[in-house]
């Protein structure tokens, strides 16, 4: 092997390092977005939080964006990757099984952060003077994805196929939106319901769907 050959890695590797270290960071940046448009909401939150939540600067969010509304649509679309939805979808159940995990998820708490955006994203979205181009192509994304569980669901007889795809996808939307509206102001004193009668009440809801014969 020659001096040559053995002065250091390939020099690809050395060109994708940094792109892979900046991917990262715009990862962590999203990341740290997320939890702070959620927890204080669009106009509250700053850059500068943002980054601080992540040990950044100012700088490294406008390096990649130009000011809070781009990032925000960015964030919006960095979210919707991590729905629920898409992580059932891919599981190997029937159509029905798959609806009735995500009704089920309805009181998980443990992905409040991405609620909270997606909360806030449905609110700025109604505001006049914020882009709400993010927020409606991830529900219409959401919606086809939902009417590919619902349509598999008739093909296979399992659903109703005198049903209306869009009405079923519309209450599972309104469903998912306003169930963590209600967590979300519920008091202290009355707690949630426990899981094993929360998922009785969807199955019921599941069934009610299911062919009449």
């Amino acid at each position: 092997m020659t001096a040559a050959q053995d002065s250091g890695p390939p020099i690809h590797e050395e060109l994708t390092q940094p792109r892979r270290k900046s991917e990262r960071v715009t990862e962590e940046l999203l990341d740290a977005a997320i939890a702070v448009f959620g927890e204080r909401g669009f106009e509250a939150a700053t850059v500068s939080a943002i980054a601080r939540r992540c040990g950044m600067t100012s700088g490294a969010i406008y390096a990649r964006w130009a000011n809070k509304h781009e990032m925000f649509e960015a964030v919006v679309e960095h979210a919707s990757a991590q729905r629920m939805l898409l992580l059932i979808k891919s599981v190997d159940a029937t159509p029905a099984e798959k609806l009735a995990l995500l009704g089920a998820n309805l009181l998980n708490t443990g992905r409040d952060d991405t609620r909270n955006l997606w909360i806030e994203a449905c609110v700025s979205a109604s505001r006049e003077g914020t882009s709400d181009a993010a927020i409606v192509h991830a529900q219409e994304v959401e919606a086809r994805e939902l009417g590919e569980i619902v349509d598999a669901g008739k093909e296979a007889g399992l659903i109703d196929p005198s049903l209306s795809t869009a009405s079923i996808v519309l209450l599972c939307q309104s469903l998912g939106l306003g169930s963590f509206l209600a967590l979300r102001v519920q008091s202290s004193e009355r707690p949630p319901p426990p899981d094993d009668e929360w998922s009785a009440l969807v199955a019921r809801l599941i069934s009610a769907i299911g062919p009449t014969t």
